[in-house]
């Protein structure tokens, strides 16, 4: 199995600190911008898209984030990254696509200046509360708090305001400490 990726935006980490963390059998290509290897026909019959992060496992092809790292958490059930139960199943797929179609948005519009710190605020909130009783967003560390992390952990991210949001605040610790997101602290990738 491989992965393609570049972790300097947070899609990509968010796949590679999970296969960091739990210490999963992938092997990881970091794909070169600077020789537009993306553009390749040979990566673009992995992903037509042109984008990484991308998953081949034997003949199959994988693209989209939040679909790899469902596929990765099926394919390597011992790390009990996704719930089994159907409840359970729908719950980590609620938190997936407002991932995708609420905070990573706005998280994109703040950094274009197109939205404001303030836009971005019920989201921390909704956050928060979903963190008041528990450690990690489903309650146990999951594929969900692996997808949600990166975006929180930006440069971009640290800059946002937590004060009012203390167990957004706390789980933003317990996420940048863990081993595979300590792994992937941006550092200067010279691709």
């Amino acid at each position: 199995m491989k992965l393609y990726a570049f972790p300097a935006t947070p899609n990509n980490r968010k796949v590679v600190a999970f296969i960091r963390h739990y210490d999963l059998s992938v092997e990881i290509h970091i794909v070169s911008f600077k020789n537009q290897e993306q553009r390749k026909p040979e990566f673009l019959q992995i992903n037509p898209m042109g984008k990484v992060p991308a998953l081949v496992d034997g003949e199959h092809y994988l693209w989209e984030s939040n679909a790899i790292l469902t596929y990765l958490a099926c394919r390597f059930p011992a790390c009990a990254a996704l719930p089994k139960d159907t409840w359970g199943r729908a719950d980590a797929d609620r938190w997936l696509h407002w991932q995708s179609a609420h905070l990573t948005p706005l998280m994109g519009g703040l950094k274009t200046g197109t939205e404001t710190a303030a836009n971005l605020e019920p989201l921390l909130r909704v956050l928060d509360s979903q963190l008041a009783k528990r450690e990690f967003i489903l309650g146990e560390l999951s594929l969900c708090d692996f997808a949600i992390a990166p975006y929180l952990l930006t440069k971009l991210g640290s800059k946002l305001d937590y004060t009012g949001y203390p167990q957004l605040a706390d789980w933003r610790v317990r996420m940048a400490k863990l081993k595979g997101f300590a792994e992937t602290e941006l550092r200067n990738t010279t691709n």
